[in-house]
């Protein structure tokens, strides 16, 4: 199973932030407009944002698309599917 694209690794990790903060949060609003726009100015919106959040939280989102890129990677998962995120237990 290949790698991901750019795009699909900035969608898990919109993914991740819906899982672990709520999809009514700023995190995720913010990333999921750089996700759409693809531009620089919401990317950098959207890291700041990131960053805002607790460093526990923070760790929470980074090991959730880690474990779930080593998966995919591993062929065990298609991460690019918005299911793969809502069935990991991590």
């Amino acid at each position: 199973m290949p790698g991901l694209s750019e795009h699909e690794a900035l969608q898990l990790f919109a993914r991740c932030i819906a899982e672990v903060v709520g999809q009514r949060t700023e995190a995720y609003r913010d990333m999921t407009k750089a996700v759409q726009s693809g531009q620089m100015v919401d990317m950098m919106l959207a890291q700041s944002s990131f960053d805002a959040l607790s460093p526990e939280v923070r760790r929470r989102i980074s090991d959730k698309v880690q474990g779930l890129l080593e998966q995919h990677l591993a062929g065990h998962i298609d991460a690019t599917s918005a299911e793969a995120v809502r069935r990991d237990p991590g």
